[in-house]
Parts: structure tokens; C-alpha cells; sequence
């Protein structure tokens, strides 16, 4: 080996010992469902006896709205709003076609921000009996990504490398969580969450890490409109009078 080769060799051997040494970490899960209480309403003992006294009785069938919420997170920098799509809005209501042809909901629609005059609950309530809704379903979204080297980013050091080499992993987490809600008594039926996960790996350069978010909010839609669809199913049973 002649000394003009020596500081290549020098410089590949340090890249992939910092490689090897950057794998993943992993994504906080319990971090990203704090997010969706980040400022809670103050709640009183008199608040809490309200609420248990509510005898909310949903018609069969009846109306839901759907309410998508979008926010920051100024606090918590490594964490991402929800970039909530029309697209989201109509897997949603897809996935929930089966609930209405079994006659458990009239309509599911969607609440559009500009209807909703203010961000609390009671705010987004008056919005959903303007449009004589019976339930309401609020959304909130998160994500998270994390992005790191594996063992090919050894040749990120050739230069050339850096573009053809698939060296970087982006590992995102998309969290979902839905709340169910009462129309006219504001009792709350039940709280679901689901999640998604995905990995993309390529070069440095071309590799998106909002094509990972929009993957894993893929995943996670798709596994929570399963999941509601199931939780109205259970919460029409409930509901039942015995004979």
C-alpha cells in the first residue's frame, strides 16, 4: 500500500466505524401519545360528577361527524403535526361504509376546519349540532422520525458514493388517536388509538423523510378505520334495550 492510498483507506475505516456505531435508537411511543394531552382543559370534582351522571342514548341510526385536528407542537421540536389530507378523510369514511349499509350510522361527514369557531371541545360540539350531528369523532395525529447511518454509508466517503450507496435508514412512527363523543351531552363513549411504522433506506441525499411519515400514516389509517368501525359495532351493542 502506497501513501497516497493510505488516507483513503484511513478515511473509509473511520466512516464505517461511525456507521456502525449509528444504528437506531428508536421512536418514543409513550412521548407521542403525551403530545395529544399536551394542554389539558382544568378539570374539577364537580366537572368529574357531570360527567358520570351523563346518560347518553345515540338514535339508530345516526349521524357522526368527523373532525380532523391540525396543530404544532412549539414545544416538542422533534415531534411533527399531522399533515391531515382530504385523502385521509375519504379512507376514513370508506372504511366506515360497512357500519352505515349495516344501518348503525345514517352519515359519516366531515367536519371542515372553517365551520369551527375556536379549538375546544365545546367549540368543535356547537360545530357538529349546527350540522345536526349525533356523535362526534375527533382525530389527532403525530409523527416521528428518526434517521441514521447503517454499514453502507462507508462509501459516502468516495464522494460518488453518497449518491448511489443506500446508506441512510428513515424509520418513522405515525400515531393516530380518535375520541368519540356525545353530541348533545358531550359524554365521552371511548378513546382509540393505532399506530404505524415504516422504514425507507437509500441514499443520504434522495432519501425523504416525509415519504416515510405519509407511509406509516398509511399504515396507521388503515389499521384505526378497521378498528372503529369494530368499536361502533361494540358500542351499538351496548346500547341495545333487552326485550
Amino acid at each position: 500500500m502506497n501513501r497516497a492510498t493510505l488516507p483513503i483507506v484511513l478515511v473509509l475505516v473511520g466512516v464505517m466505524s461511525l456507521s456502525a456505531c449509528s444504528g437506531s435508537r428508536g421512536l418514543n411511543r409513550q412521548i407521542l401519545q403525551e403530545s395529544f394531552h399536551d394542554h389539558p382543559e382544568v378539570v374539577t370534582d364537580r366537572d368529574v360528577a357531570a360527567t358520570m351522571a351523563l346518560q347518553a342514548n345515540l338514535p339508530t341510526p345516526y349521524r357522526l361527524a368527523i373532525y380532523f385536528k391540525h396543530r404544532d407542537f412549539p414545544s416538542r421540536p422533534a415531534l411533527q403535526r399531522a399533515n391531515w389530507l382530504g385523502a385521509d378523510a375519504d379512507r376514513l369514511q370508506r372504511a366506515l361504509a360497512s357500519v352505515q349499509e349495516e344501518g348503525i350510522l345514517q352519515q359519516a361527514f366531515l367536519l371542515a376546519n372553517s365551520t369551527v369557531q375556536g379549538s375546544t371541545l365545546r367549540d368543535i360540539r356547537l360545530a357538529a349540532a349546527r350540522y345536526n350531528a349525533d356523535a362526534l369523532l375527533i382525530i389527532d395525529g403525530a409523527s416521528a422520525v428518526e434517521r441514521y447511518n447503517n454499514g453502507h454509508a462507508a462509501w459516502y466517503a468516495t464522494g460518488i458514493g453518497a449518491y448511489f450507496a443506500h446508506g441512510t435508514e428513515s424509520h418513522a412512527l405515525f400515531m393516530v388517536e380518535g375520541t368519540l363523543w356525545d353530541v348533545r351531552t358531550g359524554a365521552l363513549y371511548g378513546t382509540q388509538t393505532a399506530d404505524g411504522e415504516t422504514t425507507l433506506i437509500g441514499p443520504a441525499p434522495s432519501l425523504d423523510d416525509k415519504a416515510a411519515v405519509a407511509e406509516a400514516k398509511d399504515v396507521a389509517m388503515a389499521r384505526f378505520g378497521r378498528e372503529l368501525a369494530d368499536t361502533l359495532r361494540l358500542l351499538r351493542e351496548k346500547q341495545r334495550v333487552p326485550d
